[in-house]
């Protein structure tokens, strides 16, 4: 994976990304948004749209040879195979219900994979944004502490008695997780446990080491996964498609005709493969 934009670049990135936050957490705090529906039925609210002109505004202005693909954009068919994929807030129906489990989500997908990517929670836990530098390794911002940055080096799981931490929707049926467990991690089919949140979020789990895997059984778009996915590979995980019957696959690609994930799973925790924790295909 080589390293694409300057410093000077991702500062600007992560500035806008800010400034996008600030301009949702203001609508979530006053509730200052109208919701509306979209032709898929799902909610969207006049917040998702204003923070999705800003960050197309900025980013074009500052990167006017790459195409931006956004959730709440019209793009979708373009040429080349360098573009941005956003999702300005992911987490609307969290957002929408007043919870914090949202985010921004801004990568850079280059030939199928991203190489690039940026998740910022202007809410959740304080505030906290992981994006990756110029020498593509994992940088975790803790905004509530006065911006507070450090560097992911290597992200070591603590489990308690040998438990198995699982981080997954907030929409997963517990009897998907336990077969999926039994399917994959038949070791630990009695000894794990599970966090359940909404939004891309759920990376910072794997990021800072509280969760071994992440399990996501509902189809998912590519801009919800792009940004958590590149942080994952940054540091020698795998995002990978959950295949029916819990079988993990291939990795998630990118720039599919209709931007649509399969079920995943995600891990970073070097340990799991040496202890055969995974089954795969």
């Amino acid at each position: 994976m080589s390293n694409f934009f300057t410093k000077l670049q991702i500062e600007k990135i992560a500035n806008l990304a800010l400034e996008a936050g600030e301009i949702a957490a203001h609508s979530f705090e006053t509730k200052d948004f109208l919701v509306t529906k979209k032709a898929d039925g799902s909610g969207v609210t006049s917040a998702d749209i204003a923070v999705s002109k800003f960050l197309r505004k900025h980013l074009q202005n500052e990167f006017p040879l790459i195409p931006i693909i956004c959730e709440e954009g019209e793009l979708r068919e373009f040429s080349g195979e360098i573009f941005f994929l956003i999702d300005p807030i992911d987490g609307t129906s969290s957002f929408i219900k007043g919870d914090v489990e949202f985010c921004v989500n801004i990568a850079l997908v280059k030939n199928k994979k991203p190489i690039f990517g940026l998740i910022y929670a202007p809410l959740f836990e304080g505030g906290k944004m992981a994006f990756s530098n110029e020498n593509n390794q994992v940088m975790l911002r803790q905004t509530h502490h006065n911006n507070l940055c450090r560097r992911v080096d290597f992200v070591e799981v603590e489990s308690l008695d040998n438990q198995l931490l699982i981080i997954t929707s907030s929409r997963s049926k517990d009897r998907d997780v336990a077969n999926c467990i039994a399917q994959i991690c038949p070791g630990f089919s009695q000894n794990f446990t599970t966090e359940k949140l909404s939004s891309a979020i759920k990376f910072f789990r794997l990021l800072e080491g509280n969760a071994d895997l992440y399990l996501h059984f509902r189809p998912s778009m590519e801009w919800d996964t792009a940004a958590g996915q590149a942080l994952v590979e940054m540091l020698g995980g795998e995002v990978k498609k959950l295949t029916k019957g819990s079988k993990v696959g291939e990795n998630i690609t990118y720039k599919k005709t209709t931007f649509e994930n399969s079920p995943f799973i995600a891990f970073i925790s070097k340990n799991i493969r040496h202890l055969g924790k995974i089954e795969t295909q």
